[in-house]
């Protein structure tokens, strides 16, 4: 297990601060060619800092025995050339700015319906089927289900 959902973003030439915290148990950071390892502990902040020279992909893992998800910890820093890093950064800030817009906005029954049927189809639809019949026993039914018909 090398990838990550989302990889942590820098800027190559800057001097990055990480503050390194844990919600669970004790962690350790580390990538081995930032020069950086650190514990994260919870309920404590600690702090390293780095400066990369080149952009690249720059790997990394866990390295305290954590517990039985220990082996799925990778991490993954990408440093990008300024330039790439501005169009990276305006490229969140948009879509923060549509997340917030999203969430400010009210929303009329048929706008959650027609949002909810883009979502079922994109995410729900290839295990569950299309009319909600599910392929039994690994994926149950949906239609006529206390799932989807029962109090939320």
């Amino acid at each position: 297990l090398l990838e990550v959902d989302e990889p942590l973003v820098i800027p190559v030439g800057a001097k990055v601060r990480f503050l390194i915290t844990a919600a669970d148990v004790i962690h350790s950071w580390w990538v081995p060619e930032l020069a950086v390892k650190k514990d994260a502990i919870p309920g404590f902040i600690n702090e390293s800092w780095t400066r990369v020279e080149q952009p690249g992909i720059y790997r990394g893992q866990c390295t305290e025995l954590c517990g039985k998800d220990h082996g799925f910890m990778p991490v993954v820093v990408e440093v990008k050339s300024a330039e790439d890093y501005a169009t990276w950064l305006g490229e969140k800030k948009a879509q923060a700015a549509k997340v917030a817009e999203l969430t400010s906005k009210e929303w009329t029954l048929a706008e959650l319906s027609e949002h909810g049927q883009k979502v079922y189809q994109t995410a729900c639809a290839s295990c569950h089927q299309a009319g909600g019949e599910g392929i039994p026993p690994m994926f149950p039914a949906l239609k006529g289900s206390p799932i989807a018909t029962g109090d939320i």
